[in-house]
């Protein structure tokens, strides 16, 4: 396969943050969320964002259940860490690029709960889904495409390995 040079994925995931949600979506048997945390950069007008970090807030839970007043009330939670990591991190330039979320035995797709989730919470053209399977051992990559009938769609990634 050949690839373009000034090809660009629209995600890059460093291996250790994508093993650390598989880990933690293995672990429980309720479909599970959070943030993904990251930079944006742009390389000969493509934008795409570098997952460097998550943020997982023990004892919450995203499922078609939860009605999203709920979800709405979590995300001020995440919110109010987000801060706490950029400064921890002392990173200021760290952005909320998207959200990861589990589908245990589901299969990875965004259900219409998930289009909304990401409609309303993550609307910027870099912010995207990340949906694992834990049974299936499957991830897919998802952001906003309001040409298709799903009004969502597939996009490719690339693993950062750090050895």
């Amino acid at each position: 396969m050949t690839i373009n040079k000034d090809f660009v994925f629209p995600v890059y995931i460093y291996e250790s943050v994508l093993n650390e949600i598989k880990d933690l979506c293995k672990n429980y048997e309720n479909e599970i969320f959070g943030y993904l945390i990251g930079l944006i950069y742009k390389w000969k007008e493509e934008m795409y964002v570098i997952i460097e970090d998550i943020l997982f807030i023990e004892g919450t839970f995203y499922s078609h259940k939860v009605s999203f007043a709920q979800i709405e009330g979590t995300a001020g939670k995440y919110d109010k860490e987000f801060q706490k990591l950029k400064q921890k991190k002392k990173n200021k330039n760290l952005w909320i690029v998207g959200w990861w979320h589990s589908h245990p035995d589901l299969g990875c797709f965004l259900s219409i709960t998930d289009l909304k989730t990401q409609q309303h919470f993550f609307p910027e053209s870099y912010q995207v889904a990340l949906v694992i399977d834990p049974i299936r051992d499957t991830y897919d990559f998802f952001t906003i495409d309001t040409h298709s009938n799903k009004k969502y769609k597939a996009i490719n990634s690339a693993i950062i390995s750090e050895n």
